[in-house]
């Protein structure tokens, strides 16, 4: 019975495939050519949790995030973690369900740019930042008493800094997101990051002056 209930709480936390190699005492650790990963973090939160009581901040966090687990079943991408007012989302990593790039770019930016607007509507008084990167994923599970599937590399990184270094309302992406996106069959509207002096282009710790833009 301890076996048969500890096999479906894997079946619940991770991919049926991860769940099958563990079974065959197998190290999972999957590569994926083109994923499209998104970032957000709530703009305002800091001082919001400063004064308000942390049930308060709770029931917020809860409102938000199960509003945005339901975008996440509408636009057919994969939750992937909260960490406080954090949300990290990706697709393209065949997880959820298979797609190429493009397609994986653009489900993402939908779900980014109605997260953003779901917050902008609130009436918690904060606003939402958020970034997408594309390119290279690998997947492993980690851990064993809670094992958990996890995704790393540059594109990882990369999506965390677009959301850190862009604005209040806004989503900020890549130039490999931006191309995924011209080739998908969805429009959007995309904008070139220009600062006030003219300079094109975001500096990004560890990748120095990068090009992105606002979609």
């Amino acid at each position: 019975v301890e076996k048969r209930q500890r096999s479906m709480m894997l079946y619940r936390i991770l991919p049926r495939h991860a769940v099958v190699q563990l079974r065959r005492r197998k190290q999972v650790v999957d590569v994926f050519d083109v994923a499209s990963v998104f970032f957000s973090d709530l703009v305002g939160y800091t001082d919001l949790a400063g004064k308000t009581s942390p049930i308060e901040i709770v029931a917020m966090l809860n409102d938000l995030y199960t509003k945005f687990d339901r975008l996440v079943e509408k636009h057919h991408v994969c939750k992937v973690d909260t960490i406080g007012d954090a949300y990290m989302v990706i697709a393209g990593a065949g997880v959820h369900s298979t797609c190429d790039g493009p397609e994986a770019a653009s489900r993402v930016a939908k779900f980014a740019l109605d997260a953003l607007d779901l917050v902008a509507r609130s009436d918690y008084g904060i606003r939402m930042r958020a970034g997408i990167a594309s390119g290279p994923v690998v997947a492993a599970v980690l851990g064993s008493a809670v094992p958990k599937y996890s995704f790393f590399g540059d594109t990882v990184n990369t999506a965390s800094r677009m959301e850190s270094t862009g604005e209040a309302g806004k989503l900020q992406v890549t130039e490999e997101t931006r191309n995924l996106l011209e080739q998908s069959k969805s429009k959007f509207t995309i904008i070139e990051r220009m600062h006030a002096n003219g300079q094109a282009g975001v500096l990004v710790k560890g990748k120095g002056l990068m090009q992105t833009y606002w979609i």
